[in-house]
């Protein structure tokens, strides 16, 4: 349970990764973009940015959470959720997919 009768629908355990950055790459297009964002939180699952840009449902991203590590492992995932918060920067719900 999480807070006064509010109930967690996460299958795994959510890691505070609050205003950590990391590094994601996508194609649009012919175009091939990547950036570091920052990150609020991420679970088994998948995990929740936020940036100026809107990234569409559906996009495939690359992710390294710890892009500066020699040995960072990249994980593949995807946008399933866009939102435009009232400061006008997007947040961007992505879930981890098994395709690189």
């Amino acid at each position: 349970m999480n807070g006064a009768g509010n109930y967690d629908r996460r299958d795994s355990a959510r890691l505070d990764m609050e205003k950590q950055i990391i590094s994601i790459s996508w194609n649009e297009g012919d175009e091939d973009y990547s950036r570091d964002v920052m990150c609020f939180d991420v679970s088994g699952g998948g995990f929740q940015i936020e940036m100026e840009k809107p990234l569409p449902i559906g996009t495939r991203v690359s992710v390294l959470f710890s892009p500066y590590h020699p040995e960072c492992r990249t994980y593949a995932a995807e946008v399933l959720r866009l939102t435009r918060q009232e400061h006008g920067w997007f947040n961007i719900g992505l879930q981890f997919t098994n395709k690189s």
